[in-house]
């Protein structure tokens, strides 16, 4: 009489590792492709919100124009927006203006935002977005419809802007368009 066997032949030993070494290599390329997507979604992410973030600040400014007969709100150049802002934020509660002057600038493929207090000697810096490689701002006319330039003096339109209008292409982004509507002039 024959023994039964026990264990198993080397045969089913060597078919069992080249199983589990197949299992073990496609589950490591599944590892590897799901760690890449979620890299590169959460890039994706933080240039939307570094993108929400910017127009936020635009938004902001843009709605707090203080435009007047002496002052206008808004002047548009080629290359950079200028405007007189109110409601700036004074939690230390220092004598100054509530009057803010802004500047927008790209320099570089990166927006800058310029801000300095009325009868204040400093000058504040602040990178907005970075990687921009494409920027417009247009005002809205009622008479003349949309404009590229906002002069101030004698050859500033007579009625304050409607609206104003940015257009960039930032990172990813191609193309984005955004239309604030302007507060009336006093």
């Amino acid at each position: 009489m024959t023994k039964p066997q026990a264990g198993f032949t080397l045969l089913e030993l060597v078919i069992a590792i080249a199983i589990f070494a197949m299992l073990g290599t496609g589950c490591w390329r599944l590892f590897d492709a799901v760690v890449r997507v979620e890299r590169s979604s959460s890039a994706h992410e933080q240039e939307l919100r570094s993108l929400q973030r910017a127009v936020a600040v635009i938004e902001r400014d843009v709605l707090h124009v203080r435009t007047s007969a002496k002052f206008p709100g808004l002047t548009l150049y080629p290359d950079q927006l200028n405007l007189r802002r109110g409601n700036w934020r004074n939690p230390l509660d220092q004598p100054r203006s509530e009057l803010q002057e802004i500047s927008y600038r790209l320099e570089n493929g990166v927006l800058w935002r310029y801000s300095q207090g009325l009868g204040l000697p400093l000058l504040q810096k602040q990178k907005i977005l970075g990687d921009v490689r494409d920027l417009s701002w247009r005002l809205f006319d009622a008479n003349a419809g949309w404009r590229s330039e906002w002069p101030v003096g004698k050859a500033a339109p007579k009625a304050p802007p409607k609206a104003l209008e940015i257009q960039f292409s930032a990172g990813r982004m191609e193309q984005i368009r955004r239309v604030f509507l302007l507060p009336e002039g006093e």
